[in-house]
């Protein structure tokens, strides 16, 4: 009797989930590796930071209270939507919704939770498998398996990348990273000091607006948002120094704070893949991949959820059932000097456009649709519907507008291609 192809799917969250259906789907033998005891990934909440009871980093950032920042007509997988009256939904909803996915395909059986992956390399004979370590954290055990195929889904939203600012060892207030902020009471009557313009530190400007004696937010681009937040919030530019009491900014002004939140984003991490896996990363730049997502070193890898500012479920589930149409024999990958030009052309296309080599896998503007047309196109697959995209630009604008409202539009999709504002 032939074996099946063993697949290892790296993370339980929602790109873990949406791999790990594929897979099934595909009637392969498939393994999901989960360091903590519960499904979810970044979508848990716990009131812990720092380390969890098996001493491994806490991975998820969220935060009590949050609601989504995009409408749930785009946020569920294409086949499995969210259900809510309203378009922003809860932390807790969407949590709900993985939790159903779960069910309902029979996905928890494959499951093997508070298991952390310790290194993967390809096997030493010809490298056309992998050993996986793995630690059984309950048991305090390590293990070893081989897999034909490997699907990294560890999210890139727990690692925190903090800026390096002259005199930040010399500030004596409380210094942290959005990664670990939780709730807003614990800021009452404080001079908060935001650095970034993201998601994060609108919603944590917004919370803590409230509580705090004041809120200052300060970014290199101060008109990027308008902080029409209700209360008293100070717009800084970006900080020249940070003293033992405050700041002094780009412009000349200087402020005391007695705590400093940095909102400025993750970087991507993959400590448990070995050097002969052929991943580099420089700059936040993952290198070699194949659209984004196969590893052209080792094509039977695949990083899911690279591209940021997406849409993040619509393209995990994308990106998984293009990796599936190769994995699975049923398309053949292109030769790897044809796959490398493919990247290069990506890349120096990008570099035309202006972006930084840490901006290599942003899908701002038309970038976004165009990667997720090419996904779909080259392994001919089922496109996102153009409403999804339509609606995600929608958001955008309505949320460029007003951060602190526009979590109040309802949006209702009426077909494949037309929404409308409720």
């Amino acid at each position: 009797m032939e074996c099946k192809p063993k697949y290892c799917i790296i993370g339980a969250g929602a790109g873990g989930l949406a791999c790990a259906r594929h897979a099934l789907d595909a009637s392969v033998e498939v393994t999901v590796f989960e360091q903590t005891d519960r499904i979810g990934g970044t979508w848990v909440y716990t009131d812990s930071t720092g380390r969890d009871q098996n001493g491994v980093p806490i991975h998820t950032s969220m935060y009590e209270g949050l609601r989504t920042n995009l409408p749930r007509q785009i946020m569920g997988f294409p086949d499995w939507p969210i259900e809510s009256n309203v378009s922003y939904v809860k932390q807790e909803e969407v949590l709900r919704w993985l939790q159903d996915y779960v069910e309902e395909f029979k996905l928890r059986k494959l499951i093997r939770f508070e298991h952390q992956v310790i290194r993967v390399s390809p096997t030493y004979n010809d490298g056309s498998k992998w050993e996986v370590i793995v630690k059984d954290l309950r048991n305090e055990r390590y293990d070893t398996f081989v897999f034909d195929y490997v699907m990294v889904c560890n999210g890139h939203y727990s690692y925190p990348m903090v800026p390096e600012i002259v005199g930040r060892g010399s500030f004596q207030g409380l210094q942290i990273h959005s990664h670990d902020y939780r709730k807003a009471d614990q800021f009452q009557g404080q001079d908060l000091l935001l650095v970034g313009a993201g998601y994060s530190a609108s919603d944590i400007a917004i919370a803590t607006v409230k509580v705090a004696k004041s809120v200052t937010i300060s970014h290199h681009n101060p008109d990027k948002v308008d902080f029409d937040i209700e209360g008293t919030i100070s717009v800084k530019p970006g900080i020249s120094k940070l003293t033992p009491t405050g700041a002094i900014f780009v412009d000349g002004t200087e402020k005391n704070f007695s705590t400093i939140i940095y909102c400025t984003g993750y970087k991507y991490t993959f400590p448990f893949l070995s050097a002969d896996c052929g991943i580099r990363l420089e700059d936040n730049h993952v290198q070699p991949l194949y659209k984004h997502v196969i590893n052209i070193n080792h094509p039977t890898m695949a990083l899911i959820g690279v591209p940021f500012y997406c849409i993040p479920t619509q393209m995990m589930d994308l990106q998984a059932r293009f990796c599936m149409k190769y994995f699975t024999g049923e398309l053949k990958l292109p030769p790897r000097d044809e796959m490398l030009r493919d990247m290069e052309a990506d890349i120096e296309y990008r570099r035309r456009r202006g972006l930084p080599k840490k901006w290599m896998h942003k899908l701002s503007g038309d970038f976004q649709t165009k990667y997720y047309e090419d996904l779909a196109k080259t392994a001919e697959l089922q496109p996102i519907r153009p409403v999804i995209m339509a609606l995600f630009e929608e958001s955008m604008r309505r949320r460029l507008a007003s951060v602190q409202n526009y979590r109040e539009d309802d949006f209702e999709v009426i077909n494949d291609n037309e929404f409308r504002v409720l």
